[in-house]
């Protein structure tokens, strides 16, 4: 992506400097009005600032731009869960899933957001493709090393589930990864292990 403003959005993301990124994100947008990764940088910019709303309007526009990309939907799925919208977020799951099967950490979300609610039965099913997903698909780390083709989101959003016992959403980390310079480094260890996250009871 040769967007200049996108390229330095990125940099300042780095930094945890997010409120400089949503700045260059809003040129690139500008220049690209029709780019969804603009949105959904910036989405995520605003969710870490606790912009739940502008969050949300990137989101869905983000959507409305790429509405066959199973990425765009687990996203604005994340917010809703954020704002309390748990319906919601379990219908955009749904429809990650449907356009991509093979989404460990889709089945995953979708079952921990299906058990806020009580569907047991639901998110049991759920959890068991997630597991089998994953197991099926170990390598599934992201490069973490090369950054430079894909945004923040992109490189993360590929990781597989979290163990089953005490389940998180992989998009809490992603967040936390964008403006926490410690969460980071637990990034790597997380890497280093083999993609497991050790809960801390």
């Amino acid at each position: 992506m040769n967007n200049a403003f996108y390229i330095k959005s990125l940099d300042k993301i780095k930094e945890g400097k997010l409120a400089e990124a949503i700045l260059f994100l809003d040129k690139a947008i500008e220049e690209e009005p029709n780019n969804p990764i603009y949105y959904s940088e910036r989405g995520v910019c605003y969710l870490n600032l606790n912009q739940n709303e502008r969050a949300l309007e990137d989101m869905n526009q983000s959507v409305k731009l790429d509405p066959n990309y199973a990425y765009r939907y687990a996203s604005r799925a994340f917010v809703k869960d954020k704002m309390g919208d748990i319906e919601g977020g379990i219908a955009d799951y749904e429809i990650a899933v449907r356009l991509d099967p093979e989404d460990a950490i889709a089945y995953n979300n979708l079952g921990l957001m299906q058990e806020k609610l009580g569907y047991k039965k639901a998110s049991e099913r759920n959890f068991k493709v997630a597991d089998k997903l994953a197991e099926e698909n170990p390598n599934s780390l992201p490069n973490v090393s090369q950054p430079n083709n894909h945004s923040a989101q992109q490189e993360l959003s590929s990781l597989p589930k979290v163990q089953s016992q005490k389940r998180q959403t992989i998009w809490s980390i992603v967040v936390k990864i964008l403006s926490d310079s410690a969460t980071r480094k637990e990034f790597i260890t997380f890497i280093k292990n083999g993609g497991k996250v050790r809960n801390k009871d």
